[in-house]
């Protein structure tokens, strides 16, 4: 294996944790198309889909948990959200992640595009009133029925794809209205769980590439300790604009290649 493949790699991995410290993507919803579509621009072999999901949770996992430490410590994470989500988007992901071994990469790359289009969609709900964005996370109260259906969903396709995470922190936003900030802190809390089930059913069933893995892990470590630093300094709004424009861009993308 290249040297080259290897250091540009670490380098989409970096930028994939400075999303998931900066927004809460987990990362993954950037780093399967950079991983899928950037090394053969560059003149490098390409990743099948197989491959770059697995990467994908390796560097899901590591991010969230650096960059969710972070916002832990800066108070921006909820306790009981967290905790029921995890659990429920664990059970999910294990399942998932057992189950990717007998889809199709077809099946994997549409599963995709259809995560993005929803948490596209969803940024066209009302956001929250600029009153509810300002309380602690004390006071934020989330029903937990809802809670537990859409994590655990979320879950399975954190599983299948490494990537998915993403789309919980709209429903948070937008759905249970929980403020910005704790959406996106708590989002990162409770990848780590999350997308470690997802992870070990990968690892279980063979499906890690070691090296290539170790390079998008420091790229994604030190990138997610950037991004969390750069989250206190802009605003809610800022937030939510940054992260609809990602993720409209990835939705856009994704979808050319499925019709193609």
């Amino acid at each position: 294996m290249r040297l080259t493949l290897l250091l540009t790699l670490a380098a989409l991995g970096g930028i994939s944790g400075l999303a998931a410290g900066f927004l809460g993507l987990g990362g993954g919803v950037l780093l399967f198309p950079l991983l899928l579509y950037v090394p053969p621009l560059l003149g490098l072999e390409s990743l099948d889909v197989r491959t770059v999901a697995a990467l994908v949770i390796c560097q899901v996992f590591f991010a969230t948990l650096i960059g969710g430490t972070a916002h832990w410590r800066s108070g921006r994470v909820h306790a009981r959200l967290t905790l029921v989500s995890a659990l429920n988007a664990a059970s999910g992901s294990l399942v998932g992640g057992i189950a990717s071994q007998w889809v199709s990469e077809w099946f994997l790359l549409l599963l995709f595009g259809v995560v993005t289009l929803l948490a596209a969609g969803m940024m066209f709900l009302p956001a929250p009133s600029a009153d509810r964005e300002n309380i602690s996370v004390q006071r934020v109260v989330v029903p937990l029925v809802p809670l537990s259906i859409l994590s655990g969903a979320t879950g399975i396709v954190v599983g299948f794809l490494g990537a998915g995470n993403s789309i919980f922190v709209p429903v948070q936003i937008y759905l249970l209205k929980v403020p910005t900030r704790i959406a996106i802190g708590s989002n990162l809390a409770i990848a780590v769980l999350s997308t470690f089930s997802g992870f070990f059913g990968k690892l279980i069933t063979g499906q890690i590439p070691f090296l290539m893995t170790v390079s998008v892990v420091i790229g994604a470590g030190l990138g997610a300790l950037a991004g969390e630093r750069g989250h206190g300094r802009v605003s809610p709004r800022f937030l939510r604009y940054v992260y609809a424009g990602v993720i409209d861009v990835i939705t856009v993308r994704v979808w050319i290649t499925l019709l193609s």
